[in-house]
């Protein structure tokens, strides 16, 4: 039994690995047209990117979603090997950007919750969205909705409203 759900599980790393380099691949050749093809970039280009990665966000959904898929969550990662050297192999799988598993960087990349400072944001967050009623919440979005459809109006209508101001 345990040596079938190790197989699963190591089907599953592979496909979910298989699947992230797809999306890294389709995120690098977007951000390439980006940076050098924007000049004859179209909407309509932006927009196929677009449903391209997220089409795979939502293969890659799909598959962690799947039951034959193990809870990642339930694994446990423990660094066996800590060094503050330079490793090579490490910062070739990581392309530079993990040169060093050291006991500075762990705790970071293991993470399983937020910064305490983010969670600490987040609960202040939450605590003055509680705060508010949802009838002044309701105004509010109201409001913003209205300065953002005249913003909008002056946008689209830039012409007409320079004439008006000059006359």
């Amino acid at each position: 039994v345990q040596q079938r759900e190790e197989k699963q599980l190591e089907a599953s790393i592979d496909a979910l690995i298989n699947r992230v380099a797809h999306l890294k691949n389709s995120l690098h050749s977007f951000i390439f047209k980006l940076e050098n093809e924007y000049d004859r970039l179209t909407w309509p280009s932006v927009l196929d990117n677009f449903a391209l990665l997220s089409g795979q966000l939502s293969t890659i959904n799909k598959l962690m979603r799947n039951e034959k898929t193990p809870a990642f969550r339930n694994q446990v990662i423990i660094p066996l090997l800590l060094s503050p050297d330079r490793d090579e192999e490490l910062a070739k799988l990581t392309e530079q950007r993990v040169p060093v598993f050291s006991h500075e960087i762990v705790p970071d990349h293991l993470r399983t919750k937020p910064d305490p400072e983010v969670e600490e944001q987040e609960k202040q967050l939450s605590a003055e969205a509680a705060r508010i009623g949802p009838d002044v919440a309701q105004k509010q979005i109201q409001t913003l909705n209205k300065i953002c459809s005249n913003l909008l109006e002056k946008l689209n209508n830039p012409r007409e409203d320079r004439e008006a101001e000059s006359s």
